[in-house]
């Protein structure tokens, strides 16, 4: 590296720590993160023979990713359940991450000031916050620090083709797979590098690290056969779910541009005007045919675009997990391509005015770097992260019920209770919100109408132990003591938690 590259390289890790590190002093979120970390008996346990066998065989969140629940334990190793470590972790990835984009593309075109641009503004677009801030997603920047290795292996292979030089891509890629299967579409990007900016053509040397893609691909699609009873989204219609992956690229593209109302998570719509994802597919289509019909002259802008929608694929929602219509944190490496695009074509379009250049550039990562480090602040415990959805996305059940929960952990139940409230009106066939409201009335003292709630969630999941137990309570204290023993002895047949377990055989002793 030279000194000019050095000083590219700690200017980018200065700024990252400027807009994120405030994270360090916030708190662990309630969602994901306890099933990630603190609520996991396995990750908390830290680094244990037992537990190692589990993140290697485990199938969890739908996904097949060890290298992320190994990263995990090593912060409960090291740390015990403390989230400034995890957080700092995630910051040194995503900065690392930064770097790495800026040296890549340093070496791959050898352009030295736009690389750094792409990578400022990489570093520090409001869309990074989720990535960064949240902990139960590293493995967002964890996947994306082993792809940018493989991309870097990739290109000294290239330079010098060894046998040790290509296994490095294959290590490399494969702990980027088992640090999250989005990269399943990594091969498609080496052949867009191969494009341009290397020029070469070389696809059966891909052919290894398609077969890892596929069999990434199996072993996510059982797994998502596998939670179908738990996947929101399992019976939603195939026209359905590309319809709101045409209008999620578009609302992708129109974020990467103007950040604006930005959230934790995006409601899943499931009515979508027919005009909409038809406008999104003829937009994307006009898009496609432009740059494809100008790659002679800029290559670069074929390049980015097709790496934005290739790198998306996976997580689009045509095989639909989750209850997001979108979400941030996928476009943590899609953003790379749409980036260099902008910033190549800016370039070339003001290459006689390198002044107003260079001023548009630093005003670009100016204010992309000031509202991320704006946006981070509604990041700091989950009151104010889901206040910030609620907020920015409407009529959101999820997010409202796990506002509600979030106040509820604080004491302040009488605020929580609208939101309770709030979650089962938007969505009442919402079954975690419906139980969860139940509870909240039997505070209340209302043991009819949380019976009610908790009938209405076994009425769109039958298989949902605490609601059982807890219908059982409440039916007991109604004076129907038959029924409420019918409700405990299937809800132990479906599995209670500790310490629900242990009274429920109390209630069932004579």
């Amino acid at each position: 590296m030279s000194r000019r590259d050095i000083i590219i390289a700690a200017a980018l890790a200065a700024a990252c720590l400027l807009v994120f590190g405030r994270a360090v002093g916030f708190e662990f979120l309630n969602y994901d993160d306890n099933a990630y970390v603190y609520e996991n008996p396995w990750v908390r346990g830290g680094f244990t023979l037992p537990g190692i066998i589990w993140a290697f065989n485990v199938i969890d969140y739908f996904y097949w990713q060890p290298v992320t629940w190994l990263s995990h334990m090593l912060d409960c190793q090291l740390f015990g359940l403390r989230p400034a470590w995890p957080h700092l972790l995630n910051i040194l990835l995503h900065t690392t991450n930064s770097i790495l984009v800026f040296l890549i593309f340093r070496r791959l075109t050898g352009a030295v000031w736009r690389s750094a641009v792409l990578a400022a503004l990489f570093a520090l677009h409001p869309l990074r916050v989720e990535s960064v801030v949240w902990i139960a997603e590293r493995k967002d920047v964890l996947s994306g620090f082993w792809f940018l290795l493989m991309v870097w292996a990739y290109l000294r292979f290239v330079e010098r083709p060894s046998g040790p030089r290509y296994a490095s891509v294959l290590v490399a890629f494969a702990l980027g797979l088992m640090s999250k299967p989005m990269l399943m579409t990594a091969p498609l990007l080496l052949l867009l590098l191969d494009y341009w900016p290397l020029r070469r053509r070389a696809f059966a040397e891909k052919m290894p690290l398609f077969v890892m893609a596929a069999f990434t691909f199996a072993v996510t699609y059982a797994g998502s056969r596998q939670l179908r009873s738990i996947n929101w989204a399992a019976n939603l219609p195939l026209g359905h779910r590309i319809a709101n992956a045409l209008v999620s690229y578009a609302a992708y593209l129109r974020l990467s541009f103007w950040p604006a109302r930005l959230a934790i998570l995006y409601p899943y719509r499931l009515e979508i005007a027919w005009w909409k994802p038809a406008a999104a597919g003829a937009l994307l289509a006009l898009l496609t045919v432009a740059v494809v019909r100008g790659a002679a002259r800029r290559p670069y802008l074929a390049f980015g675009w097709l790496w934005f929608l290739f790198a998306l694929a996976p997580p689009s929602g045509i095989v639909q997990v989750g209850r997001q219509a979108m979400a941030d944190r996928f476009t943590y490496l899609p953003s790379i391509g749409l980036t260099l695009a902008v910033v190549w074509g800016a370039a070339d379009l003001l290459a006689r005015r390198p002044r107003l250049g260079a001023s548009l550039a630093l005003a670009a990562i100016v204010a992309s770097g000031a509202a991320c480090w704006a946006y981070t602040g509604s990041w700091r415990n989950s009151v104010t992260v889901f206040e910030n959805a609620v907020t920015m996305t409407g009529d959101n059940s999820a997010a409202e019920h796990y506002l509600a929960a979030a106040l509820d952990d604080r004491g302040r139940f009488a605020e929580a209770l609208p939101h309770h409230a709030a979650a089962v009106r938007i969505e009442p066939s919402y079954f975690i919100g419906q139980c969860s409201y139940g509870m909240a009335l039997e505070r209340q003292g209302d043991i009819a109408a949380a019976a009610d709630h908790f009938t209405l969630a076994l009425r769109y999941f039958p298989h949902y132990p605490q609601a059982r137990f807890h219908l059982g309570l409440d039916l007991k204290r109604l004076g129907r003591p038959a029924e409420a023993r019918r409700e405990f002895e299937q809800a132990l047949e479906l599995g209670l938690d500790e310490p629900d377990k242990s009274r429920a055989k109390k209630e069932l002793t004579p």
